[in-house]
């Protein structure tokens, strides 16, 4: 089985926040990912960080990442993975707004504002 090493001052991160959301109350809110709505930051798990990064992130912390500070999706087998396969991102450290010891309650975000064009369209109308 492949295990991916970070080098240098990579970090390498999973369980990035582009999936559906299930609100409290039941509504399943469909992805923004690739939508205007969809330019926010996003939350994803430190998988391994390189031996030369000189920021304070270690594996297993969320950290919120700058919109677009991060490679696509690399989908590989690994141990580290829950049920040994999954995406892994390369993120840029310098697009690392924020760090957490724990996983966030929720990650949804809606950006109605994001490249606004003058014309209000309805999120849910697709």
């Amino acid at each position: 089985m492949v295990k991916l090493r970070a080098i240098r001052d990579t970090i390498l991160a999973i369980n990035g926040d582009f999936d559906d959301h299930v609100t409290e109350s039941g509504i399943i809110v469909k992805s923004t990912a690739g939508k205007n709505e969809g330019i926010t930051p996003r939350w994803f798990q430190v998988l391994e960080v390189g031996e030369d990064s000189q920021y304070l992130v270690s594996e297993g912390q969320w950290i919120y990442v700058e919109y677009g500070r991060w490679t696509e999706a690399l989908e590989l087998n690994d141990d580290r993975i829950e049920g040994g396969k999954g995406n892994v991102w390369r993120i840029d450290p310098a697009g690392c707004l924020a760090v957490s010891d724990e996983a966030p309650e929720s990650t949804f975000q809606f950006n109605k504002d994001t490249a606004f064009d003058g014309v209000y369209r309805n999120p849910l109308d697709s």
